[in-house]
């Protein structure tokens, strides 16, 4: 009797031993992915902040050209065209955009319309425009209000450079897409 009972008690220590083992290894396991689900979190902070950088850097750039006059192919404070603005806003933060606003079109991410940040390009294709391409006016994202509306800077041809908004009929009418660049 003696020795089943301690068949019975070295069986349940084995036991215990073997459950513990198993606990203590996915304990390591959750411990290991709690690490890299940080170390992501961590990594996924810096590219935000370095994004949140770059967009402060481009709209300060867009806001010293606000009331500058509309010039077609202009590049300076004494006139300036909507593919100028963000060739050069984004420039001044170290990136290259190409010149025209077709060409900007094409690069970058397409973004939704609700997941648009600051920093992002908004294109526009006026119904006035004779041509066939896909877009002919470019601004810049400049903030997102609570309630969504987009905020973006541009160069008008009637007002220069200002700020607008997509609550406008004018500009939602004509509204073509969103690119995130960087």
């Amino acid at each position: 009797m003696n020795n089943n009972i301690f068949r019975y008690f070295l069986f349940i220590g084995f036991l215990l031993l073997i459950t513990s083992c198993n606990l203590f290894r996915y304990g390591i396991e959750e411990r290991k992915k709690d690490k890299v689900a940080s170390n992501n979190n961590e990594i996924e902070k810096v590219v935000k902040t370095e994004r949140l950088k770059k967009a402060e850097v481009i709209l300060k750039s867009a806001r010293q050209f606000e009331g500058t006059p509309y010039q077609l192919g202009g590049d300076t404070k004494r006139g300036i065209d909507c593919s100028a603005l963000t060739m050069l806003s984004f420039k001044n933060a170290g990136i290259t955009l190409p010149r025209t606003s077709i060409e900007q079109s094409k690069i970058g991410e397409s973004i939704k319309l609700e997941l648009a940040q600051p920093g992002d390009l908004i294109f526009f294709k006026f119904k006035k425009s004779k041509s066939n391409n896909p877009v002919n006016h470019v601004g810049i994202v400049s903030k997102i209000e609570k309630s969504g509306v987009v905020f973006f800077y541009h160069a008008s041809t009637s007002l220069g450079v200002i700020e607008s908004s997509l609550a406008e009929t004018y500009y939602r009418d004509v509204f073509v897409k969103i690119m995130r660049v960087y």
